[in-house]
């Protein structure tokens, strides 16, 4: 049984809903930064929070769609 620490959790609910992308890579270097929270922890706490159906991932597009067109995973609070 894995153990999740509550304010973890509700320091990455806190960055996911900051304005800007919510991707898992800026989520962890701002978890680590600001919090001191490592990267094994956030991705932990994501997929706890995806089970629990707290927040819901979507896939954006970014760039300017004619040299550069990106999709990645967002992150955001149903």
């Amino acid at each position: 049984m894995k153990k999740y620490n509550d304010q973890n959790i509700k320091e990455i609910l806190k960055l996911i809903n900051r304005p800007g992308l919510a991707t898992i890579e800026r989520m962890i270097r701002l978890a680590n930064k600001k919090f001191e929270i490592n990267e094994n922890q956030v991705i932990n706490s994501i997929a706890l929070l995806l089970d629990l159906n707290v927040i819901k991932e979507k896939s954006k597009d970014f760039g300017d769609g004619w040299n550069t067109k990106r999709t990645c995973k967002v992150y955001e609070i149903k």
